[in-house]
């Protein structure tokens, strides 16, 4: 059974689905096992990608690698961003982004997005921004972009899962080889 509650302060006002609360098998494992299932978590294979928006003339993004379809019709993909992460504020539902492919030469998207947020920081500084998609900035030099409309929020332990509905969208680069990400540690980025 699911309930519904309010998110936290980051995403004030969004209702998300809140399965409810359950004692993780994770806590019960040894350091041992725990390490193991890290290092196995680490080698599941993703792209890497810019997410982007703007609202009331504020843009804002945040590099995500946990990108993947989640339907066929209509078009639909899913997003998980950590819960601290401010840009929640702007994606809530009804609201657009977009979904920036990143390609193995986009390392200087990659690096105005990797670090860490702080107030009056413009990741789209020296940055090629075409400003063709309603639902926000697309990286001109990224292999393609989608643009998607939130559709629902779901709560999936310290993740907030979006899922958009994809309205927009096109292939910038088609030349380009994406970037893919694995980690030596699946507990982590």
């Amino acid at each position: 059974m699911q309930r519904e509650k309010s998110h936290s302060e980051a995403t004030e006002g969004h209702t998300y689905v809140v399965d409810p609360p359950m004692n993780t098998v994770l806590s019960k494992l040894t350091m041992d096992e725990k390490e193991q299932i890290g290092r196995a978590i680490g080698r599941i294979a993703s792209g890497v990608f810019v997410v982007t928006t703007e609202r009331s003339g504020v843009r804002d993004g945040l590099l995500a690698s946990w990108v993947c379809q989640a339907a066929f019709a209509p078009p639909m993909l899913s997003v998980a961003i950590k819960k601290e992460r401010h840009i929640l504020d702007l994606l809530g539902v009804g609201r657009q982004f977009n979904v920036n492919v990143l390609s193995k030469k986009n390392m200087d998207i990659f690096k105005n997005f990797v670090s860490p947020y702080k107030e009056g920081m413009d990741r789209f500084q020296g940055l090629a921004v075409a400003e063709n998609s309603t639902a926000g900035p697309v990286l001109a030099d990224s292999i393609a972009y989608m643009g998607c409309i939130t559709r629902t929020m779901v709560e999936t332990g310290d993740h907030v899962v979006v899922i958009g509905e994809i309205i927009d969208g096109g292939l910038l680069n088609a030349e380009a080889e994406p970037m893919v990400h694995l980690r030596r540690n699946g507990f982590q980025y």
